[in-house]
């Protein structure tokens, strides 16, 4: 019996990951249009999200749903201007993923950094950005941060 349940679980356990198989690259288009938007964020320039994202896209944070979509993340990006100074995203990664289940996705891992402009305080934080491809737009993102910096510079200025 308990051959039968481990022969069970590891074909399961086979088939599942076979699924995420697939290949890699960095300089494939969608990896350009994460890359000009993340060039353009630290200008506070969100026109790229309109390319980049569908209409309707899920945006999450940190395991959140962001009520008013890519509208709702703009307006997030223009607040950390006025919140902070120095704003740099250095990217580690941004690599696009096309896996033998159909899925695309997009990653970004790198380092956020800013000056918080009432509390004079240098932060810097790893990001996680996970961006699924629905043709050549994302219909859901995922970022993973460290709020800290943000909530405590959000609280200084109220």
């Amino acid at each position: 019996m308990k051959r039968i349940l481990f022969g069970l679980v590891f074909a399961l356990s086979v088939g599942l990951n076979a699924q995420w198989k697939g290949t890699t690259t960095n300089d494939d288009q969608r990896t350009m249009m994460v890359q000009r938007h993340m060039e353009k964020y630290k200008k506070n320039d969100q026109s790229q999200l309109k390319n980049l994202m569908s209409k309707d896209a899920t945006i999450n944070m940190n395991g959140v749903d962001l009520s008013g979509g890519v509208d709702a993340l703009a307006e997030g990006e223009r607040m950390h201007h006025k919140l902070f100074r120095n704003i740099k995203f250095e990217v580690g990664a941004n690599i696009t993923s096309k896996y033998e289940n159909g899925q695309i996705w997009t990653h970004v891992w790198a380092w956020w950094s800013g000056d918080g402009i009432k509390t004079k305080k240098s932060s810097k934080i790893p990001v996680h950005i996970a961006c699924k491809w629905k043709g050549m737009k994302a219909n859901q993102a995922y970022m993973m941060y460290d709020p800290t910096a943000l909530n405590n510079e959000i609280a200084a200025n109220n």
